[in-house]
């Protein structure tokens, strides 16, 4: 922590970046900085986070004998807290998670659907959209989406056709910095939540079908998707 706030300090007070001006990325483990430094400055512009999990302790385990479970946990969350979602929850901006579809590292059984950057994911649009995502119906499709690693097969499972427009319309109007908006869904039906779910699914995940420590494309490093970008242009 000590680390990314030296050079957030570098960065404005040296540099003269103001947060408006500044996009926070992390890989790995270094999510937890990039997750921490958006939370306690909640004004930088936005969040990528790359690689990366949600909390320490699911991947802690496995890899530790089970008759330290006990001593893990506590080791775990008084020494070494990375618990990336508590964090990012609490962040207001614009962020965007790249899931590495391969990743042997985060994953707890080297598949996509055990992946713990699908929980930072889930988290965060659970706690911005929660009466869209704390729907049990929208739950059973978002799980579902999670074993995917393409965004055809996660379209085809959407019921009906899918209405851009609607969804566009439906999220342009809301501020684009906000830790949470309850308000959302509250008047829709349940094949609406879905298609509402997937397309805001779509536009916080990246999928790269690599590993762990595969270098990422320059294509990849795009500006964190906000509300306002789904306003039909003039």
């Amino acid at each position: 922590m000590n680390s990314i706030e030296a050079v957030y300090e570098y960065a404005t007070t040296e540099l003269g970046f103001t947060d408006e001006n500044i996009i926070v990325y992390g890989w790995s483990i270094g999510g937890f900085p990039t997750t921490y430094i958006a939370h306690a400055h909640p004004n930088i512009s936005s969040a990528i986070v790359d690689a990366s999990f949600d909390d320490i302790i699911p991947l802690a385990l496995p890899r530790m004998p089970q008759w330290l479970a006990g001593m893990t946990v506590r080791c775990c969350r008084h020494y070494f807290n990375l618990h990336n979602s508590l964090l990012l929850s609490k962040y207001p901006g614009p962020v965007r998670i790249i899931r590495r579809s391969r990743d042997e590292i985060i994953s707890t059984n080297e598949r996509p659907d055990g992946n713990r950057g699908n929980e930072l994911l889930g988290a965060i649009l659970l706690q911005r959209y929660p009466t869209i995502f704390g729907d049990e119906e929208v739950q059973k499709y978002v799980r579902s989406w999670y074993a995917e690693t393409g965004t055809i097969t996660r379209r085809l499972s959407v019921p009906g056709e899918l209405d851009r427009k609607f969804c566009a319309t439906t999220v342009a109007s809301l501020p684009d910095r906000q830790e949470s908006y309850p308000e959302l869904g509250r008047r829709l039906s349940t094949q609406e939540k879905i298609q509402l779910a997937y397309y805001l699914f779509d536009k916080y995940l990246t999928d790269f079908d690599v590993g762990h420590n595969s270098p990422l494309p320059a294509k990849h490093f795009e500006v964190p998707w906000k509300h306002s970008d789904s306003a039909p242009r003039n």
